[in-house]
């Protein structure tokens, strides 16, 4: 009899460990022996729209409704706040206290939905996959530059820039 052991090798599925998530994750954290990190940036569902405060101008964090069916954590700047939701948040917050939480990344309703079944089978709070429903950063982006007062800053050091460079357009390309 043939040995058919290796084509049933090739037919199967990789071990779970093996299978990457099919989710963004909630919380990008640098790994051990990397340069602290610079700033937090907080994207939006899609993708498309990033934010952030630089590390440095962390002032205080404060849990609202810790081991709540829904958690809030709110992260206190300099100039500002990042309020966040979800579920399984403390490894998060481990990160920010070391001082590598690179990116908080509000998941869309799929994502949640797959991380939900995948920590309906982890016994382990501490090994649950952080789940984040929703980010409200403030002040927002277009607050900012809705003054006039802040886009007449903007515009100052982009002519400054300009005049600096002799308007030459020759390092832009």
């Amino acid at each position: 009899m043939r040995d058919t052991s290796y084509v049933q090798k090739l037919m199967s599925h990789a071990p779970q460990d093996e299978i990457e998530h099919e989710w963004r994750s909630a919380f990008i954290i640098e790994r051990e022996g990397s340069a602290q990190s610079q700033c937090v940036s907080v994207r939006s569902r899609d993708g498309r729209e990033a934010n952030g405060f630089v590390m440095s101008l962390c002032v205080r964090h404060k849990w609202i409704d810790r081991s709540a069916k829904l958690e809030r954590l709110v992260l206190i700047f300099s100039h500002g706040g990042i309020y966040v939701e979800g579920q399984h948040l403390q490894r998060g917050l481990d990160a920010l206290e070391e001082g590598k939480l690179k990116r908080i990344q509000e998941q869309n309703s799929n994502e949640i939905a797959l991380i939900k079944s995948h920590n309906a089978d982890v016994r382990k709070q501490e090994d649950k996959e952080p789940l984040v429903s929703r980010v409200v950063l403030s002040p927002s982006f277009e607050s900012l530059l809705e003054s006039e007062e802040n886009l007449a800053e903007i515009a100052k050091v982009v002519k400054e820039d300009y005049v600096h460079h002799s308007g030459s357009d020759k390092d832009a390309a």
